[in-house]
């Protein structure tokens, strides 16, 4: 979820950054003739080494590793170009913050917070290694353009929070912590990917508590929030930590076992049937139904909807013959009637 939020917040800055560039450029370039022969070099070289890295780190595999060694670079030939320029007691350190707060959009706090803890080093280096007595005679100098950046870095780190807690409420279900059906329609087409460019076997488990209204309509919703709640947390106990698992909304769950054939998805299905069903859920004693469907290799290529359309009927098996039980989608065939959710036109019959 973070890279992908990185990505996204990287193609919106993109747009931006270019503007800013060109900007810079009209404002900066009529004043060259009252500026040292050599302050454009590192200001070219700060600009250009920014360009880069914004528009060519997609190419990479850590795009995140690239943003920050542009902007680890960026800083450093802007604060040159300050030294230079013989602008570094007045407002050229100001320039100094714009960066961050692109930084500030994308990064975790950790990175932010590197990253400011390195812009202070270097208005320190470039306030007080050139002409420092400048400083001690107004301490403004540096003070300022200081407070400026933390004040920017402070208020795009409010931003971020936000934009996660917005972007978590979307992907994210409430009452379970678990990834929802909205994270789970942004995933399968990867994962289709990835399959298709591996070969390597794909299985999914859709899982549903049995008898669940009855919870609701016996005990409360309160108390059937909290069966949700602590299945939620045992399924993903059980889990491996790729493995990837969604509540589909009520009372049902998915998960898709990345690398795993049909009898290796059938016995994770048996564990998380018996970690439902050994012990009391809730303070109520619960089961779940589950229906498992692999695809494996290049002649079988994943399909998310069709591997769910079989899980979903191998689920519906295992509920025909009792709950509490794990159904293969194999022990299934179609027929030509609804089947059990009425949205593919099929009808399920058990193989003899």
């Amino acid at each position: 979820m973070e890279r992908e939020r990185f990505l996204d917040m990287h193609e919106r800055i993109v747009p931006a950054h270019q503007k800013v560039l060109l900007m810079l450029a009209v404002l900066i370039a009529p004043t060259a003739p009252w500026q040292p022969k050599l302050a454009p070099v590192p200001l070219l070289l700060a600009l250009v080494g920014y360009a880069w890295a914004q528009h060519n780190a997609t190419r990479f595999e850590r795009p995140e590793l690239v943003i920050a060694g542009g902007l680890v670079w960026g800083q450093l030939m802007l604060a040159a170009t300050v030294v230079v320029a013989d602008v570094q007691h007045s407002v050229g350190l100001a320039i100094l913050a714009w960066p961050l707060v692109a930084a500030g959009g994308r990064f975790p706090t950790r990175v932010v917070l590197a990253g400011t803890v390195y812009t202070i080093g270097l208005m320190l280096a470039a306030s007080l290694g050139f002409h420092g007595e400048r400083v001690l005679e107004n301490p403004l100098l540096l003070t300022l353009p200081i407070a400026t950046l933390l004040a920017i870095t402070a208020m795009s780190r409010v931003v971020r929070e936000s934009d996660i807690v917005h972007r978590n409420a979307a992907v994210l279900d409430g009452l379970t912590g678990m990834l929802n059906r909205t994270a789970l329609a942004a995933r399968t087409a990867e994962i289709e990917y990835q399959a298709r460019a591996t070969g390597e076997p794909i299985s999914v488990v859709l899982v549903d508590i049995d008898h669940f209204k009855a919870v609701n309509d016996t005990h409360g919703h309160s108390v059937g929030d909290a069966v949700l709640r602590d299945v939620a947390y045992r399924l993903r106990k059980e889990l491996r930590a790729f493995d990837l698992a969604y509540r589909l909304g009520g009372e049902e769950f998915a998960v898709i076992l990345l690398g795993s054939d049909e009898r290796h998805g059938v016995q994770l299905a048996e564990r998380l049937r018996a970690a439902i069903g050994d012990q009391p859920v809730g303070g109520l004693q619960i089961t779940i139904s589950l229906g498992v469907a692999s695809a494996a290799g290049p002649e079988e290529p994943f399909s998310w909807q069709d591997a769910y359309h079989r899980a979903d009927a191998a689920l519906y098996l295992a509920k025909q013959r009792g709950r509490n039980r794990v159904c293969r989608s194999s022990e299934v065939v179609d027929a030509d009637a609804p089947g059990r959710h009425g949205t593919d036109g099929r009808r399920l019959r058990v193989v003899a």
